[in-house]
């Protein structure tokens, strides 16, 4: 989405609707607790180990399903 756009989505929020959103450090805590240590094949046919200071990083695409790739093949 280009930044522009996901400026004026956020401008047009009611105060309703930016309170259903949780902060970013409610999801790294989920992805921690959930992933730690845990090992997946992408989609790109890389691999990634979660909590492991040499795993991949990685890109997830949001829509209807997930498309989740390393970081080196989602550039």
């Amino acid at each position: 989405m280009p930044a522009g756009l996901l400026h004026f989505v956020e401008a047009t929020m009611t105060k309703k609707q930016k309170a259903e959103y949780a902060e970013v450090d409610e999801l790294r805590t989920l992805l921690e607790k959930t992933l730690a240590g845990k090992k997946f094949k992408l989609h790109c046919g890389h691999h990634v180990t979660f909590s492991y200071y040499l795993g991949n990083h990685i890109t997830i695409y949001n829509g209807k399903k997930f498309k989740i790739i390393c970081s080196e093949c989602g550039y």
